[in-house]
């Protein structure tokens, strides 16, 4: 499955505090969605939460396996105090916990963030009946109900069928041989050409601090404005042709092509966002209005072990996967998660393919630089994303240094 979307803009009414939770959460939660959310939260094992709008706070609690709501706010409770607007943004999953918390206009406690955090999980569970995963909830079955071998890989020769199938099944795709090594070469020549251009500061670079080098640029936006070499990769009928990957009730008119930013990832990198940790690229919001838009990165080098390579959790679209954090950034995968994190060596030339709400991350380099570019579709409705690349401005400046890799 591909469309997980369940809301429009159209639709997105403002939310009233006191009437959500009496003529809308309560009903949900007696229909079943409380005890959904009860198990997800016992699972996290999360404290209550409170939520205080304009001094005035209901708490969100597991009492005899569902969720009660409680006027007030219960001493044990995690504490999250905002303003109306913000509220109903969180009820309308147009952002998640950790956009408010992002950009301030949230306030919990420094102790209680990473409880508010997962929270996110639950609060979905109990308003839209999202559960949060548990083992065995997902499987992985090719065409034929056979165990899906994540090992696979395709070519643009295989039926659109079976990648589609793949790649609603775990998420990703590993497309072969999409472009020539040639035309990668020409590509990253064309990255060197243009990368003096970018400065930073400039909202349209990323940089990072290296132990050899110093200040690296290590994002480059909207490369095909400033590339011709680039340009034309989007209008390349070989590129065109993933979006018929999707369901087939999207017409071609109502798919577009994203901007398309390139990606150098330096092998000593001990400050700043290179490789970033785990994530779905739906985690500040909007799940259920644009999920799944599709991520295709171009191989511009070789990835594997020693460049860095993408990795991502197989059938992570399909469930809510709650995230570990240890310590103050470290972000990790459940200990007891059941489903694998694939990594996807490429070849110069080669294009994967993952879904928006899958969670994946950049593993470091080791030996050698990578340089990867990162284009995708987006299905068009009546509305666009919220978020862009920009967001994640103060992300970076609130991340302290990655490890430095060997």
């Amino acid at each position: 499955m591909i469309d997980y979307r369940s809301r429009a803009d159209a639709d997105a009414r403002p939310v009233d505090f006191v009437a959500f939770h009496d003529q809308l959460l309560a009903p949900r939660l007696a229909a079943g969605h409380g005890p959904l959310a009860a198990r997800g939260l016992a699972r996290l094992a999360l404290p209550p939460l409170a939520i205080e709008v304009d001094g005035r706070a209901f708490t969100y609690a597991p009492r005899n396996g569902t969720i009660e709501i409680v006027p007030g706010r219960a001493a044990d409770a995690v504490l999250a105090t905002m303003d109306a607007a913000v509220f109903s943004d969180l009820v309308l999953d147009l952002k998640t916990t950790t956009a408010v918390l992002l950009t301030g206009a949230a306030q919990v406690a420094a102790a209680q963030t990473p409880s508010f955090l997962r929270w996110d999980l639950v609060l979905r569970s109990m308003i839209d009946g999202r559960a949060i995963h548990e083992p065995g909830a997902v499987e992985l079955r090719d065409r034929s109900g056979r165990p899906l071998d994540l090992d696979r890989v395709f070519t643009p020769r295989d039926a659109p069928e079976d990648v589609a199938h793949f790649l609603g099944e775990a998420g990703f795709v590993i497309l072969k041989g999409v472009f020539t090594p040639d035309e990668m070469a020409e590509v990253s020549a064309d990255l060197d050409r243009i990368a003096p251009s970018y400065q930073p500061g400039d909202g349209q670079s990323w940089w990072a601090r290296t132990a050899s080098a110093g200040s690296r640029l290590v994002r480059l936006k909207q490369v095909q404005d400033r590339s011709p070499v680039v340009a034309r990769l989007l209008r390349d009928p070989r590129y065109l042709a993933i979006a018929d990957l999707w369901p087939a009730r999207y017409p071609p008119a109502e798919r577009s092509a994203s901007p398309i930013d390139a990606c150098i990832k330096p092998v000593d990198t001990v400050e700043g966002l290179s490789d970033m940790n785990w994530h779905k690229d739906c985690s500040l919001g909007r799940h259920s209005y644009d999920c799944c838009n599709f991520g295709v990165g171009f191989s511009v080098t070789d990835s594997d072990a020693d460049h860095g390579q993408l990795c991502v959790v197989a059938g992570s679209h399909r469930t809510q996967l709650p995230l570990v954090r240890r310590g103050a950034y470290a972000v990790e995968l459940p200990d007891d998660l059941d489903l694998p994190a694939v990594p996807l060596p490429t070849q110069t030339g080669d294009v994967t393919i993952h879904l928006s709400c899958a969670m994946h991350r950049a593993l470091p380099p080791r030996r050698a630089e990578r340089r990867v570019m990162y284009s995708g579709y987006i299905v068009e409705t009546d509305h666009r994303l919220t978020f862009t690349g920009d967001d994640y401005a103060a992300l970076r400046r609130s991340t302290k240094a990655h490890p430095p890799t060997t």
